[in-house]
């Protein structure tokens, strides 16, 4: 956990009511785009970002990707219906959930639609459509997975592998195949997965297809701000790109990287216990529900108290406001003053699969407000 720090924020108008809110920052959301796509320009790559819906959609975060010239990428209907009215010219089609129906009802809204298969049932579907359209409008790739411990295979097939040879053949067989797609695993960022996965691909390539158009290299990218990866994020895996697949569209579908630290949630303290001289249990009203990040331990704590007034060090425990014992945001934060209803107390850093994954529990979904 990061130090706590007590710090200035924008006001934000509220209600009377005491009411957590998800603070969404739309200058970082567009900073970190910014960041992400001249790594890759820089190098003279053709890039193109696929904002992972799922990551969070909320309405306010969709927006921004929008403006900002990006794509989609989506992994269901329900997604699907929230981006539509976006109007995206392309976007990217993933996941077990395709189906004919979902994919009609894109190709009547859309240019091109990059799907990636990556299981037997998804190529059983691409058949049932005229091979016309198919050549006209979808662009097909196929996923992989890199049997390496750590690295997801759930999705995909393995390379090298006779399975992988077969589905190729199958595939080429009544479509071309334009692309490959693969993800390691949320936050599995290693540079030496890539370097190995790129070496099969290559070889892959020149063995068995011809003419490829796009290589999509997935998302899980850790967050804009997380300085441990700074270098090769930005730097060492553009330049490897560069320098192995020089012609090729390059395809990202980050999500963390654009959004984790682009949201907070403000709440205010609802009530008090003292539990001997200096130390303290606050309860907040949002919970543990309302942020999934917080099983990941990647936010971090701002307590604002509610006078300037300096008294002796105080330590409080943050509780959310529901009936679980698990639910304890933070302890051993230090503040200067005895806490008191009403203190804001700013949960950081929870942009990434928070606002998407938060149930209604005990109290609501937190609305959602926009920094000005």
């Amino acid at each position: 956990m990061r130090p706590i720090k007590i710090i200035f924020i924008i006001s934000v108008k509220r209600s009377s009511k005491i009411m957590a809110y998800y603070i969404i920052d739309k200058q970082k959301i567009k900073e970190s785009i910014s960041k992400l796509k001249n790594a890759f320009l820089d190098k003279d790559l053709d890039f193109n970002l696929f904002y992972s819906v799922k990551t969070n959609f909320a309405n306010e975060v969709l927006q921004v990707i929008k403006e900002e010239g990006c794509g989609f990428e989506i992994v269901s209907e329900l997604e699907w219906n929230l981006i539509k009215k976006f109007k995206p010219n392309s976007l990217v089609l993933n996941g077990p959930g395709k189906s004919a129906k979902l994919i009609t009802d894109i190709l009547k809204r859309t240019e091109t639609i990059f799907l990636n298969i990556d299981n037997d049932s998804d190529i059983d579907i691409l058949r049932t459509f005229d091979k016309t359209l198919l050549d006209k409008k979808i662009k097909v790739g196929i996923r992989i997975y890199l049997d390496r411990e750590g690295v997801w295979d759930r999705f995909g097939y393995k390379i090298p592998s006779e399975n992988l040879d077969k589905k190729i053949e199958e595939i080429s067989d009544f479509i071309k195949l334009s692309g490959i797609h693969f993800h390691f695993s949320t936050n599995n960022f290693n540079l030496e997965n890539y370097r190995s996965i790129f070496s099969h691909i290559n070889e892959f390539i020149n063995c068995h297809i011809k003419g490829l158009e796009f290589l999509n290299i997935g998302g899980g990218l850790p967050a804009a701000n997380d300085f441990i990866h700074q270098s090769d994020i930005y730097q060492k895996l553009p330049g490897m790109i560069a320098e192995i697949f020089p012609k090729l569209k390059i395809i990202s579908e980050a999500g963390r990287n654009i959004v984790a630290d682009a949201v907070n949630i403000e709440s205010r303290v609802i009530s008090v216990k003292q539990l001997n001289f200096d130390q303290f249990m606050v309860a907040v009203d949002t919970n543990i529900m309302h942020f999934q990040c917080f099983f990941e331990k990647r936010f971090w704590i701002e307590y604002q108290v509610s006078t300037k007034k300096q008294k002796s060090p105080k330590e409080i425990v943050i509780f959310g406001n529901s009936c679980m014992q698990i639910d304890k945001i933070a302890d051993n934060v230090i503040i200067h003053q005895e806490p008191s209803v009403g203190d804001r107390v700013i949960i950081h850093g929870v942009g990434a699969y928070s606002y998407s994954q938060a149930a209604n529990f005990i109290s609501k979904i937190p609305e959602v407000k926009i920094y000005e």
